[in-house]
This record gives C-alpha cells, sequence and structure tokens, in this order.
C-alpha cells in the first residue's frame, strides 16, 4: 500500500503539497473514529446503545465486588476484637431490672372502707343477693370461688346474714361529687355457724384472699321464774327463753308430765339456761338447759344436767337416774290430744273398732320425732293409713307414725335413728278428716297405750356418779343465787 501511495505521489505534479494534505485526511480520520457518532446514523446509535450496556454491566460488578469485600472484613474484625459468645456465661446475680415510675400507683388515693349487711332470701343464692346492690357478676364469683375450700355456700339457709365490704377514695372532694363513681367491691363477711367466721378481701395485687376463723364464744348463764297462766311455752318464752330452748324444756318434761291434761294455771317454771356471745358482745347462739324445775299441782320435778366425758348433756333426777326413757310418751310438739286410745267410733267408716293409739292434732308439716333411738323396719304408703313409718326399738317395743305429710330427707327402711330425731311432718293422708298425727305404741305385738307407759331410766348412776352429780347441784344452786341476788349474768368455766 505505501507503494502504491509513493507511486502515486511521483506522479503527481503537486506531490509535496498532496502529501501534506493526505497526511492531515488521516490524521482527521483518525479524530473522527474517536469522536460521538452523529445521531442521525443508525450505525451511530447502535454503537451508542452498546457502549451505554457494557458501562452498566461494569459498575454492577463493581459494587458486586466492593460489598463482598466490605462484609469479609467487618465479619474479620468481629472475630478478632468481639466477645467470645460461644463461652459467655449468665451472671449468679443478674443486674436488677430497670423500675419504671408507676404514675397510677403514685397518684393513688387512700381508700376508705364502708359496709352494708343484707339478707338472704328463701330462694336466691348468694351470688344473686350481691347482684342485688351492683355488685359486678366477675368479682362476685371470683370472690365466692376463693371461700369453697372452707365453707360450701350452697348450704346457707334464707335469713343469712352477709356483710359486704366497699372500698373507695378518701378524698373528701370526689366523695363529695359522687360517691359512687369511685366505690368498688372490696369484700365479704359470714358467718355460717356460730364458730365460723368467713371473710374474703381484696389485695394490693387485685386477686382474692379468703380465710376461715374460728369464734371465741364466751357462756353467760340465765335464770328464768314463771307463773304459769296459759301453758309452758308462753310463760317460758315470755322470760326470755328461745323457742328451740322451750322446745327442748318441754321435750325433757315429756317423759313424766302429760302437758295436754296435767298442766294447771299457778303451776311454776324455773329454768336456768346459757347463751353464747362473741367478741362484740352479741349474741350468737343459744346455749343449754343446765337446770329446770316444774311445780305442777303441788308437785315439784326437777332436773340437772350433766356432761359425759364425750360432752353430751345428760339430764337426771334427784336419785340419780337420767330422766330420758326408752320411749317418748308425745313425739310432736305443740299438739293438741284428739283422739284417745281404745274403742271408738271411726269418724269416716261410721262403725266402732279399737282405736290403737293416740291423735295430736297439729298444723301440718309440724315436725314429728323418733320417739325412741331405733331402726325404721316399715316405710310405706296405705289407702288407710297414708304415709307411715314402724321404728323397732329395745326390749321388744316397736311404734308407728301414720298419716304424715312427708318422710324426712334420708329417711329409709334399714335406717337407724335416734330418739328426738325429726323423721316427717303431720298430715292428712289416709283416712283423715284432718292434719294430725296417729301414734301407736306397740309391745311384741300386743298395741298399748302411750300414756300408761311406765319404762325404766336409760342411766343410772354409781356411788362415784351420784358424788359428781352432787358436786354440780351444788354449783348450779350457787349459780342461781348469784343470779337472783341482782347480777344479770354469771360466767360458766
Amino acid at each position: 500500500m505505501r507503494f502504491n501511495q509513493f507511486s502515486a505521489m511521483s506522479n503527481n505534479p503537486h506531490s509535496f503539497e498532496g502529501g501534506i494534505d493526505e497526511r492531515a485526511n488521516e490524521a482527521q480520520a483518525e479524530r473522527d473514529k474517536l469522536a460521538l457518532p452523529s445521531r442521525n446514523s443508525p450505525k451511530t446509535s447502535i454503537t451508542s446503545r452498546r457502549s451505554t450496556a457494557h458501562l452498566r454491566r461494569v459498575t454492577r460488578r463493581y459494587l458486586y465486588f466492593a460489598f463482598i469485600i466490605t462484609s469479609t472484613c467487618l465479619y474479620l474484625v468481629g472475630e478478632t476484637i468481639g466477645p467470645d459468645v460461644s463461652n459467655a456465661r449468665i451472671s449468679a446475680n443478674p443486674a436488677p431490672a430497670v423500675e419504671f415510675p408507676n404514675p397510677l400507683a403514685e397518684s393513688a388515693a387512700p381508700m376508705r372502707r364502708n359496709y352494708q349487711d343484707l339478707t338472704l332470701a328463701k330462694g336466691s343464692s348468694v351470688i344473686e343477693t350481691l347482684g342485688s346492690i351492683k355488685v359486678p357478676t366477675a368479682e362476685a364469683l371470683a370472690a365466692l370461688e376463693s371461700l369453697k375450700p372452707y365453707f360450701d355456700l350452697r348450704r346457707l339457709k334464707p335469713g343469712q346474714t352477709l356483710r359486704v365490704f366497699w372500698e373507695s377514695p378518701a378524698d373528701a372532694l370526689a366523695l363529695e361529687a359522687k360517691p359512687e363513681a369511685f366505690q368498688r367491691f372490696a369484700g365479704l363477711d359470714i358467718i355460717p355457724t356460730p364458730r365460723t367466721h368467713l371473710s374474703v378481701r381484696r389485695n394490693s395485687t387485685q386477686s382474692w384472699l379468703a380465710q376461715s376463723q374460728e369464734r371465741e364464744l364466751k357462756d353467760r348463764q340465765f335464770f328464768a321464774n314463771a307463773l304459769i297462766k296459759t301453758s309452758v311455752y308462753e310463760a317460758a318464752r315470755a322470760n326470755g327463753l328461745a323457742p328451740n330452748l322451750v322446745v327442748k324444756l318441754i321435750r325433757l318434761f315429756s317423759y313424766s308430765v302429760d302437758f295436754q291434761r296435767d298442766i294447771r294455771e299457778g303451776d311454776q317454771l324455773e329454768v336456768l339456761y346459757s347463751r353464747r356471745f362473741d367478741n362484740n358482745g352479741d349474741v350468737a347462739e343459744e346455749g343449754d338447759v343446765m337446770y329446770a324445775a316444774l311445780t305442777n299441782q303441788g308437785k315439784r320435778i326437777a332436773i340437772w344436767a350433766m356432761p359425759k366425758d364425750n360432752g353430751e348433756l345428760v339430764y337426771y333426777g334427784p336419785d340419780g337416774t337420767s330422766i330420758q326413757r326408752l320411749l317418748m310418751k308425745t313425739p310432736v310438739d305443740g299438739a293438741r290430744l284428739s283422739s284417745q286410745f281404745g274403742m271408738r267410733r271411726h269418724p269416716i267408716l261410721g262403725y266402732t273398732k279399737l282405736h290403737k293409739g293416740l291423735d295430736f292434732a297439729a298444723p301440718r308439716g309440724t315436725p314429728i320425732y323418733a320417739a325412741g333411738d331405733g331402726v325404721i323396719i316399715q316405710k310405706g304408703r296405705s289407702r288407710a293409713n297414708g304415709n307411715y313409718l314402724r321404728l323397732r326399738h329395745k326390749n321388744g317395743y316397736e311404734t308407728a307414725y301414720l298419716h304424715m305429710n312427708n318422710f324426712a330427707a334420708g329417711i329409709r327402711k334399714g335406717k337407724r335413728v335416734s330418739q328426738g330425731q325429726v323423721i316427717g311432718g303431720v298430715g292428712s293422708t289416709g283416712l283423715a278428716t284432718g292434719p294430725h298425727l296417729h301414734y301407736e305404741v306397740v309391745l311384741r305385738g300386743k298395741p298399748i297405750n302411750p300414756r300408761t307407759l311406765d319404762l325404766p331410766p336409760s342411766i343410772a348412776l354409781n356411788d362415784t356418779g351420784r358424788k359428781r352429780l352432787a358436786s354440780v347441784q351444788k354449783e348450779i344452786e350457787a349459780q342461781i343465787r348469784a343470779l337472783t341476788s341482782g347480777n344479770q349474768f354469771a360466767s360458766s368455766r
């Protein structure tokens, strides 16, 4: 090529100038290669796009390698100067947690507490009673749940007192504004038995804390001296005896006195009895009859209570024999003798036949007691007798109870019962003109008149027992003297 160029120059008359121009053109051509191509040229456009894509690829590779190198360096630095985590151990005494201030606790005002007493109504539950005074159901359920280990609240009877506690801020301004807006349920107190005090309170963690405490009771003795005008019951009640003690008193004398026929106006009743008080001086429960004397038509009948080794009280007469007999003459309280033992004309059937027992007229449902310790040998219902029970006792005696309205819970054939235990209620089932109890006593298959029963005492004291009874009699006489000398009561230890 150089040879051809040289030949062309030698033939050109302006060879020197042509050579210069030619070199200039070559230089211009090299500059044109380095210059950007024109946009109007397709070839130039393609070249431009290829160059841009190449530049992007190079940039991405650079950033990728830079990231790898940086990460590697950071890892090496961490391994060199960082802690050995694989050998790290938890401190035996960790640092205490940071205590954050509780603005609510710091600003909480002192609480004041008040209470209100509620009475459990018949057919109502404790949760329903609390709901009646707007105690939130969830809080009431939680509080009562904590009491379950100590007492079954389903055993509470109508008339039970519930003391409900409320608490509210002691801020006088807030209370004057609207006390109920700040008041909340704080707890509950229940005394289900005279010697048991149940309580549940809201504690500082807003949970419920329950406990059961035994109440300390103190015995106090009282003396009643009553002149009988109409009945023993009314005379005793008028002199302060509780109904349950009056019933017990009548039952004690019923072994030897017929209250339907023997009591006269002007007879006299003396009773030493006890009551038990709590630490507030309130009556917690009625106590026992410690001594009683009934002067009936000039004849004095006195009885004294003396405890056995197990604490059970037994009542004795002056001769050291127990007043309890094998059977009670009257197994129902407050009843009227409406029909005697013997031949009579049947009020419904219309013919004369032997009336094998006694009829005691009383309101429907009046409790009927087992006349003595024994076993139930018959329980049933018949057209003539209605609901009836038959008990077997010692020494060949049996007793029967007819026209009953109902049987007491748990009464069934083969069950043992104790004297004075409630076995049912007075009714008019079977052939009966009205509510009454037909009571029979049978000795070895032969009916006998309950009014003529002359049974031996259940206990007769020996010499040691009589000396002990004499000591009890002297102590009771001293207590009666103290009470009748002006003191309101005498304490018993």
